[in-house]
């Protein structure tokens, strides 16, 4: 008989199996009669692998501590500061002092080595886990390898080449599961089991090589814009366009611009406003005319710039921005308003009792931008040259027509006729004044500008009436017409809105039988709720001009708002029926330019310029409008739950602040992916606790498993193969034996004698 050095051998017909390493010979035919037991193993060494064990699972679960940190810091949306190294959430940018330069260059600095440190802390993590992964595919591959007909020859050492990336297009991961000799048999759910296996290691495999720039992605914050929580301050609860300016809120002053008195703006006496919003409108004229001189001299080098206005601390422009045709006017009211929180944001004083803004609000930040909600106005107008014919009605009804109403593309020209109230002395549908001449010449006329509301208009031609028969009536001089029937005739669908609740400026041409030409503009007015913006960086935005953003889309059937044409003598600040000074710049403009504008049919540089100073003044008269607000409903409440869902037309208006500041978050793709990259990792960790606490799984060295190898006698399992495919397919079931070694058993022999081995 020869001795014996492994659990379980082959040699000839008879078998031999002895546990404790030591020569044994027998004759029985009885495998349990010749096993001998072994000494336990050394106590020492089994505390210590035991201690090993459970440090191994600890270091894995701890692993999940710094993960789920990083998820919060990024599903919170955590605002670090103005610097990615901001201890304690104070590292003030400075951003509106004189030395911010400087200050944010020291910034950008900690920003970089900062930035550099989180990168270390990225791998360290992507490392950690390349430790809890490889644990992970040791504890399966023992976990397989112990139980049925043992693990493949290919799968023995996965836990230390799956962090290859290349590993997962090795064909042996894929072919090992497959029996290695032709004609053995080999149960289907075998070899599911181990493609089980395969896959998991794949899966890790990509998980490895991908938790580091996932890691990455979740542990550097980035440069963003954050939204500071949003306050509700008001609810809107309607606009006075449609009334004369009435109260003292409207235009209000101090003692020495005193504005407008309730009983001035009840009067008609409009010129109260001259102090203020007089300049205003002429320094818009002035601009107007100087930035069209400057873009048609410097020919293609050149651009036409929109003048600005001021209101309190801030500016803006007639058309800040643009819906289709539509061009809005920020609300001067509203801007009243944004001034405080603008100047409480730069730290100026205020007539207010109010803190001013706290510094981790504002100062943490790089920049800011202060948003407020709040009604803007936009007009869609255009300007015509034509006459004027004027119908008078019974019961004080007046009808006003003009020609060279062209809208369509097609050089069409109709006559156009609106439908006016209680005739030209009802100052609610009726405004005119004049300008002062220029000369002397008593003969020529002066100009006069009349504007008015009309509720209905409709429009005809010497072939078309739409079945109103105002064609029949023009002809007869309209007289004996039925304009009930006339302005209730429906028109073409892309023309309607143009019918209802417009708005006309009337400007009659100076000079001598002029009485009747007229260049006629006409405008329907929307409302919309955008937010405003303004950057109180004094660098990116010195001239405190603020921007419309979010602006409702004006859709086809939208019906415009009705506008009292008293807001546009506020606008011009001159009282009802009276004239204004010539020395006024727009009174200068527009003398020059109606005359020549008229002759060249708006077709020249002068109808370009009247044009200008007619959108001017329009959208200082839109600007002015005030409106009517009501406390806002609690934050949380039902109320402004319902107010923001369902009541479009009375919002809850909303007041925050815009910071650029280095924060977390899951803003893009990459973030999503690398949630679920850290989130898998960590559901790797469970399992592998798991499999710690239901099998008792103790990790060896490479050592012991080559030791193990070497020790193993060959039975013969590999004779006839040669090719690496086919030697990989070869399966060997792990066992220990009773002093704690491993020892590999081939599978042709695991069903015969694995009874006697301890597992």
């Amino acid at each position: 008989m020869n001795p014996v050095y492994e659990p379980i051998s082959f040699n000839g017909d008879k078998d031999e199996v002895q546990t404790s390493y030591r020569p044994v010979q027998h004759t029985s035919s009885n495998l349990s009669d010749h096993i001998v037991p072994a000494a336990p193993a050394p106590p020492r060494r089994h505390r210590s692998r035991v201690f090993l064990h459970w440090l191994s699972h600890i270091l894995s679960l701890l692993w999940i501590a710094p993960i789920a940190t990083l998820l919060w810091l990024n599903y919170s949306k955590h605002v670090v500061g103005a610097s990615a190294w901001c201890p304690g959430g104070n590292c003030n940018a400075e951003a509106t002092s004189d030395n911010a330069i400087e200050r944010a260059t020291k910034l950008d600095r900690n920003d970089h080595n900062v930035n550099g440190a989180l990168q270390i802390v990225a791998k360290a993590l992507e490392v950690w886990f390349m430790f809890v992964a490889t644990s992970l595919v040791y504890d399966m591959g023992v976990m397989f390898a112990k139980r049925g007909r043992g693990l493949p020859v290919g799968y023995l050492l996965t836990h230390l080449e799956f962090g290859d990336i290349r590993y997962i297009l090795r064909p042996l991961l894929w072919t090992s599961p497959l029996p290695h000799r032709a004609g053995v048999p080999e149960k289907r759910a075998r070899i599911i089991k181990l493609y089980i296996f395969a896959c998991i290691t794949a899966i890790l495999t990509i998980l490895a090589n991908l938790m580091g720039p996932a890691a990455a992605v979740l542990v550097l914050p980035t440069l963003q814009w954050v939204d500071t929580p949003r306050v509700l301050y008001r609810t809107f609860n309607g606009t006075g366009a449609m009334h004369a300016p009435s109260g003292d809120h409207v235009f209000p002053g101090n003692d020495e611009f005193p504005g407008c008195s309730t009983a001035q703006l009840n009067a008609g006496n409009y010129s109260c406003t001259k102090d203020i919003y007089g300049p205003s409108l002429d320094a818009w004229a002035a601009q107007s005319i100087s930035s069209m001189r400057q873009a048609l001299s410097r020919g293609r080098n050149g651009s036409v710039v929109l003048g600005t206005s001021q209101e309190a601390a801030l500016q803006f422009t007639i058309n800040a921005t643009a819906n289709q045709d539509v061009i809005w006017v920020p609300n001067r009211q509203v801007l009243r308003e944004m001034s405080h929180d603008y100047l409480k944001a730069r730290g100026a004083y205020v007539d207010t009792d109010e803190p001013e803004y706290p510094d981790k609000v504002f100062n943490n930040s790089l920049q800011t931008i202060l948003q407020r909600q709040g009604p803007s106005l936009g007009i869609q107008a255009n300007c015509y040259r034509g006459k004027v014919v004027d119908v008078n009605l019974p019961d004080r009804r007046w009808i006003r027509c003009y020609n060279g109403w062209g809208p369509f593309q097609n050089d069409t020209h109709y006559i156009k006729c609106f439908r006016l109230g209680l005739g030209p002395e009802d100052r609610d549908n009726y405004a005119r004044f004049f300008l002062e001449k220029l000369d002397l010449d008593a003969n020529k006329t002066r100009a006069s500008i009349g504007t008015y509301f009309a509720d209905r208009a409709t429009y005809f031609n010497d072939k078309e009436d739409f079945g109103s028969g105002l064609k029949t009536c023009a002809a007869a001089k309209f007289k004996d017409c039925d304009w009930d029937k006339i302005f209730a005739t429906p028109l073409p669908d892309e023309l309607t809105n143009t019918t209802v609740n417009v708005g006309v400026v009337s400007y009659q041409v100076p000079g001598n039988d002029r009485k009747f030409d007229r260049i006629w503009c006409e405008h329907n007015v929307y409302q919309s709720f955008p937010t405003y913006s303004v950057d109180t960086s004094p660098r990116s935005n010195g001239q405190n001009l603020i921007t419309l953003n979010n602006l409702a889309k004006v859709e086809k059937e939208a019906v415009p708002l009705a506008m009292n044409p008293n807001w546009y003598l506020a606008a011009w600040s001159v009282d009802y029926n009276s004239t204004l000074d010539s020395q006024r710049e727009i009174v200068k403009e527009l003398s020059r330019v109606i005359p020549l504008a008229y002759e060249d049919g708006m077709k020249s540089l002068s109808g370009i310029e009247f044009i200008f100073l007619h959108m001017y003044a329009l959208g200082q008269s839109l600007s002015m409008v005030n409106y009517y607000t009501s406390n806002a409903p609690a934050a949380g409440s039902k109320a402004a739950q319902q107010h923001a869902t369902e009541d479009k037309a009375h919002p809850v208006f909303q007041s925050y602040a815009t910071i650029h500041v280095w924060a977390y978050g899951l803003s893009g793709r990459t973030s999503i992916l690398g949630v679920a990259v850290v989130t898998l990792g960590a559901a790797c960790v469970l399992v592998r606790f798991a499999i710690g606490l239901a099998t008792g799984i103790q990790e060896r060295s490479t050592v012991e498993v080559l030791a193990a190898a070497f020790e193993h006698r060959h039975q013969g399992e590999f004779e006839g193969l040669e090719e690496e495919a086919h030697l990989a397919k070869v399966r060997y079931q792990i066992v220990e034996d009773g002093e704690g070694k491993q020892r590999f058993i081939p599978e042709k022999r695991t069903s015969r004698w694995s009874h006697a081995m301890s597992i």
